[in-house]
């Protein structure tokens, strides 16, 4: 586990950036700028699939973040009189989009007891 962890964090230390964007003309994809690790790639996906999420404080409702990090990045920065938790935020966030999801392993349900 150590050894996988070592060669983990050294992909940060590379100039490699031997993972890319499927999407055609993003500036992440083969022959562009692509990522470290395959999980950054994945994350970025996100951006593509994302119908966004909302801020419920802008009045004029424009700007759409694809991941929910990102909204609470900008709430935090610009609606610095507003809680991280306030109601209106929590709303927002529950409203998961269905593609979030779509590149993670799913997990297999564990077998039932049959008696």
């Amino acid at each position: 586990r150590s050894k996988y962890l070592l060669a983990y964090h050294a992909a940060v230390h590379s100039s490699a950036r031997p993972h890319y964007c499927n999407v055609k003309d993003c500036p992440r994809s083969e022959g562009g700028k692509g990522f470290k690790r395959k999980n950054e790639m994945i994350r970025h996906a996100l951006v593509h699939d994302s119908l966004g999420y909302v801020c419920p404080f802008c009045p004029d409702k424009e700007h759409r973040y694809p991941r929910p990090d990102n909204l609470q990045r900008h709430v935090r920065l610009h609606h610095t009189d507003k809680d991280i938790n306030d109601s209106l935020i929590r709303e927002v966030l529950s409203q998961r989009s269905n593609t979030s999801n779509k590149f993670r392993k799913q997990r297999r349900a564990a077998p039932k007891n049959i008696t």
